[in-house]
């Protein structure tokens, strides 16, 4: 009888870690993998900040990873603005090395998504880029309003 209790016990955990297991797996297309460019993305005008594009708070640009992206050839940056969901407005990527003697920019332009405004993702050839460390800053311009993240630092190797 306990053998058996045993048994339907290991079965249970056998069937319960295979579905489990079954419900990680992914049959999704492989993402595309974004396209570079050697000049800065291109920007439409700006449409301003209406009230009613105002989510509440402060509107601040959120840098969400900066750095060099796997194979080696590109310095790759994400970010949004929270604070204010609007199509239009100017993101603006910095990258600058550490006397400030050279500056890397790239601009995009922000996209309404569901609750922020999103920068999207640039990608820039590591070769406009000097060895060393690279502090990189989102800003973003919507009429005559202009706000700025705070930095983060790029490693390039």
């Amino acid at each position: 009888m306990e053998s058996h209790k045993q048994s339907s016990i290991i079965a249970a955990v056998i069937v319960g870690t295979v579905l489990l297991i079954s419900g990680c797996s992914s049959t999704g297309a492989a993402p595309h993998p974004p396209r570079s460019t050697d000049s800065p993305i291109a920007t439409k005008p700006s449409t301003g900040l209406s009230a009613d594009s105002q989510v509440g708070g402060a509107i601040e640009p959120v840098l969400v990873v900066a750095g060099v992206d796997v194979n080696g050839e590109h310095v790759t940056a994400s970010g949004y603005v929270s604070g204010v969901v609007a199509d239009g407005g100017t993101c603006v990527f910095m990258f600058k090395n550490p006397a400030n003697t050279t500056s890397v920019t790239v601009d995009n332009t922000g996209n309404a998504d569901r609750m922020t405004t999103s920068c999207g993702m640039v990608q820039v050839p590591i070769a406009r880029f000097d060895r060393g460390s690279w502090s990189v800053t989102l800003g973003y311009t919507s009429g005559n309003r202009v706000v700025e993240s705070a930095p983060l630092t790029v490693e390039i190797p």
